[in-house]
């Protein structure tokens, strides 16, 4: 009898485990039809290098030059050589810093406005190894190399496009000191080809994920970046050698506007811009397009101290309260952009142990947050996605990812949550645009037992690659 017993039980637990097995390889059939849906065949799609990049979430920049030490924002060429010293330079305290809000890449200014490089650069005196810095023999970009590889970070670098004297002052975008003495548009470029292919051979290809080209208009550095940092996407507003392939949203307030599309015409960013001013404009969120044929995402800067991005002892009065940095987060990570935060050294070079305490609550407070869901459901297919919570609940967030490798292809949808008591299904968030994470904040006193995202506008079927959320 208890023979039999077993054997039934072992039978029905054999026939539940089929019947899972079965609706498991039905749901992957599902999805992978909905990945090749025809409807959705020609949407603007990104590349793996692009993917890639923006899977990162976050990164920080950091800024530090002669201009840190006049207490300025740019270069104007009144420090002694003798007076840059960086006497308290660590390259794995930038690395801590990022590592401590979750970053994992960093963006290190390599040559702003004024020129001075921090390397021994061929193309000027103007640079670190001519400094006091290491008794003379220093190389920041080799010390940032090897920090990062150890930190087991991604670098990226930013880098200035000189201008010639020839081209007379520049008064499209800000007033600085052309201390960089080339004469012609030739020359400029010359200088611009042999400081890149430096930093290469100190970074090197497997590293470099994000270059930063600024003031690009007249920049021609496609063939050396497919050559030498095929990993990298490149943000270089007006720049159509190479076509930028990440964007600037058009504020420095590390926040995105919702909707947030990774999509625009080609046509857009292919014009050839008379200025910068005009630049920004054909690219900024101003130029998205659901429909649009090239795919381009958003990168969300800002710097820890409001405008301040080179640091000064006024700098410390204006840091971000926590607050202000999950604003910016949930506000670009959670509306389908990147988020980069400055990180602004002292003169000396190190970081201020209250800035460094700064980031460190972000990170937490990011880890608190969200990530530890209440829920959640992956890979589901279709205009609905339902979403059981083990108990009732107050929800604090939603938090939609689209599979959006195959393209942005949500166009509408609501979020509905199940409430507890009464029963009745209540409309607790809507929106347009998801791609790669939408977060949205939810304000509803009651508890709600179930959720359901209804999509309805799409391109072909909609590919959630995960709904979850997060209680209060």
């Amino acid at each position: 009898m208890k023979i039999n017993i077993l054997i039934s039980i072992l039978a029905f637990v054999s026939f539940l485990s089929c019947v899972a097995q079965e609706k498991k390889h039905d749901t992957e059939g599902l999805w992978k039809n909905a990945v090749i849906d025809p409807v959705a065949a020609n949407l603007a799609r990104p590349t793996k290098v692009q993917y890639d990049w923006q899977e990162m979430e976050r990164a920080m920049f950091v800024q530090l030059d002669p201009a840190t030490i006049q207490e300025g924002e740019y270069d104007n060429g009144t420090t002694k050589m003798q007076d840059i010293r960086f006497e308290k330079l660590d390259v794995n305290q930038w690395c801590k810093a990022a590592k401590a809000f979750g970053a994992k890449e960093i963006v290190f200014m390599l040559a702003h406005s004024g020129g001075f490089c921090m390397w021994p650069s061929t193309t000027t005196t103007y640079h670190i190894g001519n400094t006091p810095y290491k008794g003379g023999n220093g190389d920041v970009v080799k010390e940032f190399a090897q920090a990062c590889r150890s930190a087991g970070l991604k670098a990226g670098f930013y880098f200035w496009m000189p201008r010639p004297l020839s081209a007379g002052s520049d008064t499209n975008t800000v007033s600085y000191s052309q201390l960089d003495k080339v004469l012609t548009w030739a020359d400029a470029d010359k200088v611009f080809k042999t400081r890149f292919h430096e930093i290469m051979d100190r970074l090197g290809s497997d590293l470099v994920t994000e270059i930063w080209i600024d003031q690009p208009i007249r920049a021609s550095l496609g063939k050396e970046i497919a050559d030498r940092a095929p990993k990298a996407v490149v943000a270089a507003v007006g720049c159509v050698d190479p076509y930028p392939t990440i964007r600037w949203p058009g504020t420095e307030q590390g926040q995105v506007s919702d909707p947030c599309w990774s999509m625009l015409k080609k046509s857009s960013i292919a014009k050839k811009p008379a200025t910068q001013f005009e630049a920004d404009k054909n690219q900024t969120q101003e130029a998205d397009d659901p429909n649009g044929d090239y795919w381009a995402p958003h990168e969300a800067d800002t710097p820890l101290h409001d405008k301040f991005w080179h640091f000064r002892p006024d700098a410390l009065n204006h840091r971000k309260s926590l607050e202000q940095l999950m604003d910016c987060y949930i506000k670009s990570v959670g509306r389908n952009s990147f988020l980069i935060l400055n990180c602004a050294p002292m003169a000396d070079g190190s970081i201020h142990p209250d800035d460094m305490k700064r980031y460190q609550e972000f990170g937490d407070e990011i880890e608190h947050r969200f990530g530890h869901p209440a829920a959640c459901v992956e890979k589901v297919s279709g205009n609905e996605v339902l979403l059981k919570l083990d108990k009732r609940c107050k929800i604090a967030y939603s938090d939609i990812w689209e599979e959006y490798k195959y393209g942005q292809r949500i166009r509408a949808y609501q979020i509905e949550g199940h409430n507890a008591t009464t029963g009745n299904w209540i409309k607790i968030a809507e929106g347009t645009s998801v791609g790669r994470r939408k977060i949205d904040p939810i304000v509803l006193n009651s508890e709600v037992d179930q959720l359901k995202v209804k999509i309805s506008s799409s391109v072909g079927t909609p590919l959630i690659r995960k709904f979850q959320v997060h209680i209060k």
